[in-house]
């Protein structure tokens, strides 16, 4: 089983913004595995800060392997996962 690595910001900016709600979102997507077809193992890791200077205007900011989206949303980061696990 592969897998995925997500690093969500909790900066006070992205959580003010979302990323909450995004780590939310990802935890369902891991309890629903066996009906989305995802054969990966997610692993979430809330970080303090991803690493882009004055990320505030792009908050939230969300890390899935080596790919950045920034003013990241629910919709655009499960989009995302289920791109890469061909879900």
């Amino acid at each position: 089983m592969e897998k995925l690595e997500i690093n969500v910001c909790v900066c006070s900016a992205c959580v003010m913004q979302g990323a909450m709600d995004i780590i939310d979102s990802i935890e369902s997507l891991n309890d629903i595995k066996d009906i989305t077809n995802i054969d990966c193992e997610m692993v979430i890791n809330p970080v303090k800060c991803i690493g882009l200077p004055n990320h505030g205007k792009q908050s939230p900011v969300v890390q899935i392997g080596d790919t950045v989206i920034t003013n990241a949303n629910m919709e655009t980061v499960m989009s995302y996962i289920m791109k890469l696990t061909n879900a």
